[in-house]
């Protein structure tokens, strides 16, 4: 699919994923939504975020060794501890990564 249909295709896809926003917002005061649900969503972030660095700590390739997964586990177990002490989300991002970058750097 190329030209116009293309162009086309890519605008309606854009006109639908905005009205899907917009309408959170729009309708925001017309929607009541329980209070079961309201808690649930409260997980939705941590949900995502952890299904998104999960992959990184299992991959089930060829090269699984120690040399492609020490820097990966030694940059996870840092930043859950800093997670479970600080709580705040910009430390563990940046200990995290220190971490993963330092182990890489060691294990060249």
């Amino acid at each position: 699919m190329t030209g116009a249909g293309g162009w086309g295709l890519i605008l309606a896809m854009a006109a639908i994923t905005f009205a899907l926003r917009a309408s959170f917002i729009v309708l925001q005061d017309r929607i009541r939504v329980p209070a079961l649900v309201r808690r649930g969503l409260a997980y939705v972030p941590a949900a995502v975020l952890g299904a998104i660095v999960a992959p990184a700590f299992v991959q089930l390739g060829g090269d699984a060794d120690v040399v492609t997964q020490a820097p990966r586990w030694a940059a996870g177990l840092v930043g859950a501890a800093v997670a479970v002490r600080t709580q705040n989300m910009v430390a563990v991002l940046v200990a995290g990564m220190l971490t993963l970058w330092g182990v890489q750097a060691l294990l060249g």
